[in-house]
């Protein structure tokens, strides 16, 4: 069966208004998760930007809660982010949406059903713009959307997940090993030189 994104699901544009309320350096109480934090279908444990409490208060209509998906809305479009339990209360920025589904739908299935490539050509060729691309609730609320029943969806969001775990730990692993072999060839290089 198949059904428009915007029947399963309620589709919110985050606020154009929140830059001036914004810190980047890691410090702000309640952080926003911006484009840059969207990768591999996960948003990070702590985002670098953030707001204040009474800030976040004022925009409190772009909370996030668990299930939640956020999405790119302007320029490289097709990365987006599943919320976790710990996220809830976080507020989503400009340049994102938030996609909040309803019951008969599996979240995690759906951030990994955004992912899909016939899906991402399906984003990238309907979205409006020229130099920068973007993707309005409309048009995404117009995506088609495969809904398996519940037990697969789960199945798949499950399994996927679990992938992107191991791809995730992989590439900490490979961050990890190239600053070791740097700070060795460094440390090599200025002891051959005295």
């Amino acid at each position: 069966m198949q059904r428009p994104l915007g029947e399963l699901a309620e589709i919110t544009t985050g606020p154009s208004a929140i830059h001036a309320a914004l810190v980047d350096d890691g410090s702000a109480d309640v952080p926003v998760v911006m484009p840059k934090d969207l990768r591999h279908n996960r948003i990070p444990d702590r985002p670098a930007s953030g707001v204040a409490p009474d800030s976040a208060r004022q925009l409190s209509r772009y909370a996030l809660r668990r299930g939640d998906i956020v999405c790119l809305r302007t320029g490289r479009l097709g990365r987006q982010g599943l919320v976790e339990a710990e996220q809830e209360g976080w507020l989503f920025g400009p340049g994102c949406l938030r996609v909040r589904m309803r019951s008969e739908v599996y979240p995690a299935y759906v951030v990994y059903y955004l992912g899909h490539p016939a899906v991402q050509d399906w984003i990238v060729g309907n979205a409006r713009g020229g130099v920068i691309p973007t993707l309005s609730t409309r048009m995404l609320g117009s995506l088609p959307v495969v809904v398996p029943p519940a037990d697969l969806q789960a199945q798949l969001g499950d399994v996927l997940a679990a992938l992107d775990d191991k791809v995730v730990v992989h590439e900490r692993i490979s961050t990890t090993t190239a600053s070791l072999r740097d700070a060795l060839l460094l440390r090599l290089l200025n002891g051959a030189s005295e």
